[in-house]
């Protein structure tokens, strides 16, 4: 049965709070056995669970806090997908900051996991993103 609006937004949200509360295997129940993470603007790409579970490793272990706040959500029922545009704070130990407005576009498979991922970001990736990356 598909998703409701509601539940398509919750499928967003539940994912961004994971990475904001470093919880790793909640981020990775989000994703399908054969999800794809892209970003168009930046070189990298993670195929799969495995390159998915060592990219959020690296991650979630770069950045010391990790925000994600200022939703706003566009679900598409009838598609099974849902375009989320947020604002993202992370921080290192050391006190780097990195802020960005970013826009991920998630669709959805049967069984409502992530089947593929495409991320907008807005200011330059690089700590943090290469483990895991093709």
């Amino acid at each position: 049965m598909p998703l409701s609006r509601e539940e398509l937004i919750a499928r967003s949200v539940g994912y961004f709070e994971s990475c904001n509360n470093h919880d790793w295997q909640g981020v990775m129940d989000s994703f399908a056995a054969d999800c794809l993470m892209w970003f168009p603007a930046a070189t990298f790409t993670y195929r799969g669970r495995e390159a998915l579970g060592v990219h959020f490793n690296d991650f979630l272990g770069t950045f010391e806090t990790v925000n994600f706040h200022d939703y706003t959500h566009i679900p598409d029922v009838d598609s099974q997908a849902i375009c989320t545009y947020f604002m993202v704070v992370l921080t290192k130990p050391n006190g780097e900051v990195t802020r960005m407005k970013n826009c991920n576009i998630f669709r959805l498979n049967d069984s409502g996991c992530f089947e593929e991922i495409i991320i907008y970001n807005s200011g330059a990736l690089s700590d943090g993103f290469h483990a895991g990356s093709e």
